[in-house]
């Protein structure tokens, strides 16, 4: 068993490829491994993962297999790995040199199951901070309400083994059906106020689709998933303001933005409404809303009373 075990799926990303291996090979932690699934590239990628396991064969463990997208990769690869602790870093994105060793050293220190750092988001060469954890008074709800990636996050491998955890396969969203729920399958949780991770912003990406697919649907079937998990851990109730965030903030809010664009979109825009109306019709008293930014409140009042086309003349979508 090695401490910690990165997992990063690659699919067509052989420009960025070398800079995320290059973060991954020259960490300052002793005693990790870096698992790389090949999910059936068609592009150069497996020429690069061959060039990095033959240079660092005892930290590099390069697999291949069938085309099955991002969850199927990183389901694969966590059968795989002989880590501790699990990280996943997606192939376009980058971790600072002492990652591992300040996400694990804080883990140890913590004795947590889970340890969340911060990020930083890269668009055209401009670094932003993402978040900040100056302040942390409750870890569950915190980490319920911090962004539902897989990324950014060190989590013990025991907690991933709950085969309701793994990732739903030939999904979108297929982080926020899961990770929002690892809380409630650990014991404790700390973050650390460093960024340490680099998340990059691209055209082509898996959430920045130029045209219509179906698979923008998935975040209803996603967020099901994710509300069953929290029932089944009988925690509906105590969570329900959270939750009802999240419902807020990734479909209420984002997806709908997603939606907007596209004529196709409509109907998903009216169930989105549908289910708001339903399950949280009381959304607007939601601490958590209460807190966002004018415009935030106005585009998420204007998309539930149906007054969508106007969003999109005031966001000129």
């Amino acid at each position: 068993m090695v401490k910690i075990s990165v997992i990063v799926p690659v699919y067509n990303v052989e420009k960025y490829l070398p800079k995320c291996l290059d973060s991954l090979v020259n960490q300052t932690i002793n005693d990790y491994e870096v698992i790389i699934i090949n999910d059936g590239s068609p592009d150069n990628s497996q020429e690069i993962i061959d060039k990095y396991a033959k240079e660092f064969p005892n930290i590099i463990k390069p697999f291949i297999k069938e085309n099955g997208g991002q969850a199927s990769a990183r389901n694969y690869a966590l059968k795989k790995a002989s880590g501790e602790y699990i990280m996943y870093v997606d192939s376009d994105d980058w971790i600072a040199e002492n990652a591992l060793e300040k996400l694990y050293e804080k883990a140890m220190d913590d004795n947590s199951d889970i340890v969340v750092c911060s990020a930083y988001k890269v668009l055209n060469d401009d670094y932003s901070l993402m978040e900040s954890f100056d302040t942390i008074k409750d870890p569950i709800k915190s980490y319920i309400l911090n962004r539902p990636s897989a990324w950014c996050k060190l989590i013990k491998k025991e907690v991933l083994k709950n085969k309701e955890l793994y990732f739903l396969e030939n999904h979108y969203y297929e982080d926020i059906a899961v990770v929002p729920a690892y809380c409630l399958y650990t014991k404790n949780i700390s973050f650390l106020n460093i960024p340490l991770y680099y998340y990059l912003i691209r055209e082509g990406s898996t959430m920045n689709q130029l045209k219509y697919t179906k698979s923008l649907e998935d975040i209803f079937d996603s967020l099901d998933y994710l509300e069953s998990l929290f029932k089944s851990k009988n925690c509906l109730s105590v969570y329900k303001e959270e939750l009802e965030f999240i419902y807020i903030e990734n479909l209420l809010h984002a997806a709908t933005l997603r939606f907007l664009p596209y004529k196709e979109g409509e109907k998903s825009i009216l169930k989105i409404i549908k289910i708001m109306k339903e399950k949280f019709p009381n959304w607007k008293k939601n601490k958590y809303y209460k807190q966002e930014k004018l415009k935030y409140k106005i585009v998420c009042s204007l998309i539930y009373n149906g007054n969508y086309m106007l969003v999109k003349k005031i966001l000129k979508i």
